[in-house]
């Protein structure tokens, strides 16, 4: 029988436990401990350990088991607080695993644990013993102590009836490389039921065999390999009787449960960051032990910030210091405050650009990185957003980074950046360079390496600039001294500071430049024009794959960096390469010679992406593509607007911004769209582009109708938009019998809509009701109802706005004016006709072409439900069979109540429609007639039961997701008015509905995405 394997995913909480098993039991739990200090006592940095390297290697391990096994990793901080209360708990983990260093003086060893700041705890044999002690029984079956120097330390674990526990020789260090390597092996051999003893030497043969091992210099034979040296430092104590196997509990599928790293927008670890240890400590000690809630780091270009910020959001989102994530925002090339708005709005997927207000509660670690051009464009604005944020969020921390000191009106702790120190400097080199080995064998390489260091004088980018350079090129440490032009030590002495680093960054930009590929001399000075990095699939279409070529050979020479917060693939300047780069442009390669082929690609790449995201209901996609491209565009854009000649009568730049225009609050966020709209018309004029004329028309045609544009600041404080909305919900019995009323209240926004009357113009409204975010079972349990509501899964919903109401013919009449998106629509399809009737006789393809028009209209982002919005929204919260209870009567719904359900009744059948919310009851969300009266579309292609189908409530397409191409059955939800109870049940989903195909008792409501509520 083939088994599913599951791996699920949860937060990285060090706070919580799950207890499923009765008192004074063993679980399937391994226990995971693990401590990195950032500084001894002494203020010594400590060696960093790759934690999670090694946590997510024993997940993988596990998750290959090739028998079913359920199993939980759980993971905490090893403080002495966490370590007593771990021991103390009922519930006893399978396995106890230490991560992190151990120490020993002259008479005895210690764990070392950490403190709240990152300071090093010694914990002594006598300390563990103490908190092993009273123990009722065993704390675990296994105990693994990877830690230097824990041989010792092992007795206590002994004494307290652990039967077995592998530590570390008490004379030796035991390397990180060679801690992972026995742990992969160990757990593998463990859960295949092999005996410890067993286990434990399989482990060790793999330490034995491992070949990164294999490449380390060994200081006692003077030759490569430490393998043997670091397997025979594992220890399996008490000397005793190792061969049984560990008593886990059997399962009947598979699932491993482990901590993800999540709940944050920073990559998990830079392999590359060596050193600022203090720096690091001495911003986690202001946020612990101060009143400040602000910390800004300042110091030159290119010095280290951007990276020294990344390191302090890791160490913290490590330890689960922040419950609602640390969020890392990106500002370079950023000149408006309203776009630091929009990016922090769509960062953190916030409900409305009222920062306050959606941060008020929230607890919180922000990173507005890079804030120069903002300080330098709106400065005032900049300080009235901080300090309004510091004020109205207690639980908010700031940490900001700029050139210059940010001290003007602000409570804010400033801490300089400075230069690495000469040991950092060796290490990151190291990182970079050559193995040691090829490094040369003269009698002056100290001496030259000395050098080398001083002439880098700590500052990063000539750093890696240099050890690439020798890396690429092959050439020894003498050699690469030579071709840098170092002066001798006394003249390097002579200069400042600031001059070695402008000499090192001058010279080895030079020499780096010199041994690029004609390609890659071509593109590096061209990535000055694109301030938010150039992807990789637009160097594609530019260079074709030589240009790809040309991105991996900047990467190699360390004269691009990647950007690790991108959703694509794609390469930025660092910042102080930008001036360089800038200068080697040559004289008809500037951006004339490139931006053609970029507006090119924008329309027929960027465009279509973005279009068919906000058209699948995937906003949040489309909102980062925009944000994280936007500087370019705007760049292009604006030249396209003044020098685009096209031989095709194509104006691109006219027909990207008519494209684009409905969503141009993420490019732009406090431009008015109109005011580019006019600049895209002379061009598509000039051009003698009629198409793109008549687009653009159409564009600023529908722009004008909206009232007045607003900028993000001013939309914030109007956020209170979202108004109360109270409303009452009923429970029943399996009667029928009500037997609770219950007044609620939710948030709502309203949408006014223009529609054309005999008398005038009318002001036609539509309700949109806030959807929480939560989870719950979708479809039905084994035993109830058909396969195709099966197998019941857990979904996860984010938030989002649900129509109040089906759309109405009125609702229906006010977009059909609309213009045209991409079909026409007939303005009145319904067969049972009145204004607050639902429309009905409506394709699904006009479904779709509504909330198109609706989207282009107000700028936000209208679609569909996909089918778990749907359930989740009908059910609110529920779990019966209907969302006021166990039946369905005539009293509460329209269908045909000829029929019923349960212990209900029969009742009065309409055989028609009826006017939305005439039941005057809703669900607990505050949807109304979300059973019966009209069978609503959703996004979603027909599948005929929920195998392999979304958990995270998006769309459920086959192979093709442009929604103009679908064929075949989307699905239905909700009953209709025609329908029997069964078919009104919330779980309930219909195959009968063809797209193209309108039917009297088909209708729709709609959804609006979160982050796109007031634009």
């Amino acid at each position: 029988m083939a088994v599913s394997k599951v791996a699920k995913k949860v937060p990285l909480s060090p706070r919580v436990e799950k207890v499923t098993k009765q008192d004074n039991s063993f679980s399937n739990q391994i226990l995971i401990l693990f401590s990195a200090p950032l500084l001894t006592e002494e203020l010594s940095p400590v060696e960093n350990l790759s934690l999670q390297e090694e946590i997510d290697a024993i997940a993988s391990v596990l998750e290959d088991i090739s028998h079913p096994i359920a199993v939980e990793i759980v993971v905490k901080v090893a403080t002495s607080q966490t370590l007593q209360d771990v021991l103390s708990h009922r519930v006893k983990p399978l396995i106890i695993h230490f991560i992190g260093h151990g120490m020993r003086d002259r008479y005895s060893t210690a764990l070392v644990l950490e403190d709240e700041v990152g300071i090093t705890r010694s914990f002594s044999e006598e300390e563990l013993a103490i908190a092993l002690s009273n123990q009722k029984q065993s704390p675990c079956q296994l105990a693994l102590l990877n830690a230097c120097h824990s041989e010792k330390l092992a007795q206590a674990f002994i004494k307290a009836g652990v039967p077995h526990v592998i530590a570390v020789n008490a004379e030796d260090k035991i390397l990180d490389v060679a801690a992972q390597c026995f742990s992969r092996r160990l757990y593998q051999a463990l859960f295949n039921q092999d005996s410890v003893a067993d286990s434990f030497l399989s482990s060790r043969n793999a330490v034995k065999l491992d070949d990164k091992l294999r490449k380390l210099f060994n200081s006692q034979t003077f030759q490569q390999g430490v393998n043997f040296d670091q397997a025979f430092q594992f220890r399996l104590l008490p000397q005793t009787n190792h061969n049984q196997s560990l008593i886990i509990e059997p399962a009947d599928s598979h699932q491993v449960i482990y901590p993800q790293w999540s709940n944050t927008n920073i990559p998990r670890k830079d392999p590359n960051f060596v050193g600022r240890r203090q720096e690091i400590h001495q911003v986690i000690k202001e946020l612990v032990e101060s009143d400040k809630r602000c910390i800004a780091l300042h110091g030159m270009g290119g010095i280290g910030k951007t990276a020294l910020a990344y390191a302090i959001a890791q160490w913290l989102h490590e330890r689960d210091r922040f419950q609602d994530g640390v969020w890392f925002i990106s500002l370079r090339d950023t000149d408006s405050v309203g776009t630091l708005i929009t990016k922090v709005t769509q960062s953190l997927e916030l409900r409305s650009f009222a920062l306050e207000k959606e941060l008020r509660n929230s607890r919180v670690f922000l990173i507005l990185d890079d804030l120069d051009k903002l300080i330098k464009k709106e400065s005032n604005e900049l300080i009235k957003l901080l300090n309004s944020l510091l004020e109205q969020c207690p639980n908010l921390r700031l940490l900001l980074t700029c050139r210059d000191s940010l001290v003007r009106d602000i409570d804010c702790r400033q801490q300089e950046v400075y230069s690495m120190g000469a040991s950092e400097t060796r290490q990151i080199f190291k990182k970079y360079a050559p193995l040691e080995a090829q490094w040369g064998d003269n009698d002056d390489l100290v001496e030259d390496f000395n050098l080398l260091v001083k002439f880098l004088d700590g500052y990063p980018l000539p750093i890696k600039l240099a050890a690439s350079y020798m890396a690429e090129t092959q050439c020894t440490l003498k050699m690469l001294c030579e071709e840098l032009d170092i002066e001798p030590l006394e003249i390097l002495d002579y200069y400042s500071s600031e001059e070695r680093k402008e000499i090192s960054l001058r010279i080895t930009l030079e020499r780096s430049f010199e041994m690029l590929s004609v390609e890659g001399q071509d593109i590096f000075p061209l990535l000055a024009f694109f301030p938010s990095g150039l992807s990789r699939d637009l160097a594609r279409a530019i260079w074709g794959r030589s240009g790809n070529k040309a991105l991996m050979e900047l990467l190699k020479f360390s004269m691009a960096e990647k950007s690790s917060t991108a959703s694509d693939w794609r390469v930025t300047l660092p910042e102080p390469a930008r001036t360089y780069a800038e200068s080697k442009l040559q004289k008809g390669r500037g951006i004339d010679y490139v931006a053609p082929q970029v507006l090119d690609f924008y329309k027929g790449n960027l465009c279509d992406t973005v279009l068919k995201l906000f058209g699948n209901g995937d906003e949040k996609k489309g909102q980062k593509l925009l944000l994280q491209e936007n500087s370019n565009l705007i760049l292009f854009l604006e030249w396209g607007y003044e020098h685009e000649i096209s031989s095709d009568k194509i104006c691109r730049s006219a027909r990207i911004t008519a494209s684009l225009s409905s969503y141009w609050r993420w490019i732009e966020a406090n431009q008015d769209p109109l005011v580019r709209l006019h600049l895209a018309l002379a061009a598509a004029q000039r051009n003698q582009d009629r198409v793109g004329e008549d687009l653009v028309r159409n564009a600023i045609a529908t722009f004008s109708s909206r009232e007045v544009f607003k900028d993000v600041q001013s939309l914030g404080r109007e956020s209170d938009e979202l108004k109360p909305l109270e409303f009452k919900a009923v429970t029943v019995n399996r009667s029928g019998e009500i037997i609770e009323r219950e007044t609620k209240q939710t948030q709502y926004f309203t949408e006014t809509l223009q529609s054309p009357s005999p008398s005038g113009i009318l002001g036609i409204t539509l309700d949109m009701v806030a959807i929480p975010g939560g989870t719950f079972m979708m479809g039905l349990p084994e035993g109830e109802g058909y396969s195709s509501k099966k197998p019941q899964h857990e979904v996860k919903v984010q938030p989002f706005f649900m129509g109040k109401y089906l759309v109405t013919q009125a609702q229906w009449q006010a977009v059909t004016s609309l213009p045209q998106v991409n079909r026409e629509l007939k303005p009145d399809p319904s067969y049972f006709k009145g204004e607050n009737r639902p429309v009905e006789g409506v394709s699904w393809f006009e479904a779709v072409e509504f909330c198109d028009r609706l989207s282009h209209y107000t700028g936000k982002s209208y679609h569909l439900p996909s089918e778990a919005e749907w359930e989740y929204a009908c059910r609110a919260g529920t779990t019966a069979p209907f969302h006021f209870g166990e039946t369905i009567t005539s009293e509460l719904a329209n269908y045909n109540a000829n029929y019923t359900y349960g212990g209900g009744v029969k009742g009065r059948y309409q055989e028609q429609t009826t006017e939305v919310g005439s039941f005057e009851v809703a669900n607990a969300f505050g949807l109304y007639d979300m059973h019966g009266n009209v069978l609503e579309w959703c996004l979603d292609d027909w599948h005929n039961n929920y195998e392999d189908a979304p958990t995270d409530g998006s769309t459920w397409f086959d192979d093709n997701d442009n929604l103009y191409q679908k064929q075949g059955y989307a699905v239905l939800r909700g009953g209709s008015w025609v329908s029997s109870p069964e078919g009104c049940r919330s779980a309930f989903r219909g195959n009968y509905g063809i797209r193209d195909n309108p039917i009297y008792y088909i209708g729709f409501r709609i959804v609006c995405g979160v982050g796109r509520i007031l634009q």
